[in-house]
């Protein structure tokens, strides 16, 4: 575990540290060409306005290291022209790859398809939004480079430029992440990140149904730190998170990694058989010590309303499981490719399956 986040994190002080590419050679493995030092992973929806935008700023901040790179564009079915323009800067760029996968499956299914795929020593996971300004990735790279003994660099904003309804959802799903995923209380998840190969290997081998990309990240490591990094402004169009997307994914974060809500329900049912006893003793001392009967009809209607809510709570919660078990055993592919650019003339157009369930 990463001692503290704060020695990364002084990289951003008055001198950044030297970077050492020697050392990455040491302590990583060498892709299969021996070509690429970094692949960047970007997942892309709605995203055909910004794309060109952000892949000339990768490439004006990455060229000075003087290191060869990739990056792969993810398309999530985007219904715009998103994956015209992939293919257009494919075309333009060499380092440029693109993947155009079948049916859209979310962001983190995104990420999972691509870093199924990347052959650099490190990987870099950003937004196609902007969010990100690609000139803060050397300041990801110095600071993984800087620690060997960290597996994963996560960036903090220094300002945030969210809404409140994702602000909010941020920082529950944080809570929950410290909870049941035992990320390290200091630690600022993001999405803005920088990766070894390893980890990056040990992510695409979870296969659980329901991926979400931090908490793979936590079961696989807890060598993670934090850098301050910029967050701007969302450049164009608007965030696809919204209140019912962001309820959906503090749902998936609670139902995928704990039977919390299981031993809530078992609590629930005891105190409420407890409470059902003690107000039964409570009538029954009334009726004797006083003897005044006790008009029920009032307390028997709010006693079948209450119980009759909780036994569909629990019915609901318990069917929850059940369909995340379903998806588990059925043994669906998380993603499936449509088409892919390639170097050679002509993409692929065959359909190829991801590993691990949908």
């Amino acid at each position: 575990m990463v001692s503290s986040v704060s020695e990364v994190a002084g990289l951003r002080g008055g001198v950044r540290a030297p970077r050492q590419y020697s050392r990455c050679i040491e302590v990583a493995d060498l892709s299969e060409d021996g070509t690429v030092t970094y692949s960047i992973v970007i997942p892309c929806y709605r995203s055909q306005q910004s794309l060109p935008e952000l892949v000339e700023r990768i490439r004006a901040a990455l060229k000075p290291l003087g290191e060869p790179f990739e990056v792969i564009l993810v398309n999530d079915a985007s219904p715009d022209d998103t994956w015209s323009v992939i293919q257009q800067l494919a075309a333009q760029y060499p380092f440029v790859t693109g993947i155009d996968v079948l049916r859209n499956g979310g962001q983190y299914r995104a990420i999972l398809c691509g870093l199924e795929r990347v052959k650099g020593r490190w990987v870099i996971l950003m937004d196609d939004d902007l969010q990100h300004p690609p000139e803060e990735i050397p300041v990801l790279i110095d600071a993984i480079l800087a620690r060997p003994d960290v597996d994963c660099v996560m960036g903090r904003y220094q300002v945030k430029h969210h809404g409140p309804i994702r602000n909010l959802g941020s920082a529950l799903v944080s809570r929950l992440d410290t909870l049941l995923y035992d990320k390290p209380k200091r630690l600022v998840g993001s999405s803005f990140q920088i990766m070894t190969r390893q980890l990056a290997r040990a992510v695409c081998q979870h296969k659980t149904a329901n991926p979400i990309l931090n908490p793979l990240i936590y079961r696989s490591t807890r060598r993670i730190a934090n850098v301050p990094v910029r967050h701007e402004p969302r450049a164009y169009g608007r965030s696809g998170y919204r209140f019912r997307a962001l309820v959906r994914l503090v749902l998936n974060n609670i139902l995928s990694a704990s039977n919390l809500p299981l031993r809530l329900i078992s609590v629930l049912g005891t105190l409420s058989a407890a409470g059902s006893l003690l107000l039964g003793c409570f009538y029954l001392g009334v009726f004797l010590v006083r003897g005044i009967p006790v008009a029920g009809f009032t307390t028997q209607v709010l006693l079948i309303i209450f119980f009759g809510g909780m036994a569909l709570l629990s019915v609901g919660i318990v069917g929850e499981y059940l369909l995340r078990i379903l998806d588990e055993v059925r043994d669906s592919p998380r993603y499936v490719v449509r088409a892919e650019t390639t170097r050679s003339p002509g993409p692929r157009d065959d359909a190829t399956p991801g590993h691990g369930p949908i």
